[in-house]
């Protein structure tokens, strides 16, 4: 059933811009009956004078277990959650941005230099039992991704038997299954896995 999963994403990878590569993330499913996954969200801030950079957190999701790090340096990066409402007063998210919307606000090690960039990593655990459930004794992680790359990596002892978009599927070293996602899409990438306990 994995090789359903796997469709003609070379062509998607060959024809996306190069500056996909700058983000990042990978879904770790912790066990299903919890809810929750591990994110762990690479991004780059190119704004020329930018001091912050917002991370949403997605409207169902709570978010804990939150650390921001320094790529070039790995140093612990300040943030805070806040409101959409005083995100949006720093230019750097959309004005439609709703008032009570949440993010993360990243302290960014210093104003991003004239052609320059600060790439910084984004940790937290997200809770949601809408997008991530044991339903009739299958796993099923449902959930829209944004960003161009992204990777599933299913808890050990699951086997993946449905996957609703084009994906690589392969095996880590201890047996846990990973499906790896390129979105070229100008929205959102629907995503849908489904797996099954292993005996």
């Amino acid at each position: 059933m994995r090789q359903t999963c796997i469709s003609a994403i070379v062509v998607l990878i060959l024809s996306t811009p190069l500056f996909a590569a700058d983000e990042f993330t990978l879904y770790e499913l912790l066990p299903p009956q919890s809810h929750q996954f591990a994110i762990t969200y690479d991004v780059t801030q190119a704004k020329e004078g930018a001091e912050w950079f917002f991370n949403p957190i997605r409207v169902g999701s709570i978010a804990t277990k939150e650390r921001v790090i320094a790529r070039a340096s790995g140093e612990d990066l300040k943030f805070e959650v806040v409101s959409g409402k005083e995100a949006k007063t720093s230019g750097l998210v959309s004005p439609t941005t709703a008032d009570d919307a949440q993010f993360i606000r990243v302290h960014l090690p210093g104003p991003v230099p004239k052609g320059g960039q600060t790439r910084i990593r984004i940790i937290k655990t997200y809770t949601d039992a809408k997008s991530y459930d044991v339903k009739d004794g299958l796993l099923v992680f449902e959930r829209p991704l944004g960003i161009k790359r992204n990777v599933v990596l299913l808890p050990k002892g699951w086997e993946l038997v449905g996957c609703g978009s084009p994906g690589i599927v392969s095996t880590d070293a201890d047996g846990r299954v990973r499906v790896s996602f390129l979105n070229d899409r100008d929205d959102q990438l629907p995503v849908k896995l489904v797996a099954r306990s292993l005996p």
